[in-house]
């Protein structure tokens, strides 16, 4: 694949109108925004699944992956975490999708280390499922983990290759991070770019 759009930039639009914007406009591949307020989210039924897939095939359009929207890093039980990207894993599996987007979304109210500890506890917790159904969960650089340097300190934790990163490169530049330095400490992990 080399190049996709997000659907964030275009919510709530039906799968046909979504395949037909990708093929219009020669793009190769689709990332789905995976939220309740979407038409494909984690609680859609295996019936629905299979019509998403089949459409996308139909309309020769690849699905990248999925944007959810688990806070790995998280303050609380690992529990509730896990089983939400246990829930986008399912989904991208039985869409046929390799990759399922997570934010770090540590919050103010834990230290840096607290919050890289937990983020990889449940990463490495979701890995063996990720690599029983064939998809990788990607650490996006976003908020309270928006550099290279800050993702790296997690996914170094984690040491799966189900496990990588998505470098969302508006966020590094907030983050004050000089491109050459992200692609240095992301690239082993890399599953793809956001611009």
């Amino acid at each position: 694949m080399k190049l996709a759009f997000s659907t964030l930039g275009v919510p709530g639009l039906p799968i046909p109108d979504v395949i037909r914007l990708a093929a219009t406009h020669g793009y190769h591949g689709v990332e789905l925004r995976a939220h309740p307020e979407e038409p494909v989210h984690p609680g859609i039924d295996a019936g629905r699944r299979a019509d998403v897939a089949a459409e996308f095939k139909a309309g020769g359009i690849e699905l990248l992956g999925l944007a959810g929207y688990t806070r790995v890093a998280a303050p609380g039980d690992d529990g509730p975490v896990i089983d939400e990207i246990r829930d986008l894993l399912d989904l991208a599996h039985d869409l046929g999708a390799p990759y399922v987007r997570v934010f770090p979304g540590a919050g103010t109210e834990q230290t840096r280390e607290r919050a890289d500890a937990a983020a990889a506890r449940r990463l490495g917790t979701a890995a063996e499922y990720a690599a029983d159904l064939g998809v990788r969960v990607l650490l996006e650089t976003h908020d309270s983990h928006r550099t290279g340097a800050d993702a790296i300190r997690v996914l170094g934790l984690v040491g799966h290759r189900h496990v990588g990163a998505l470098w969302d490169v508006m966020h590094t530049w907030l983050g004050g991070e000089q491109p050459v330095d992200t692609y240095a400490a992301l690239s082993p992990y890399l599953g793809y770019v956001q611009v």
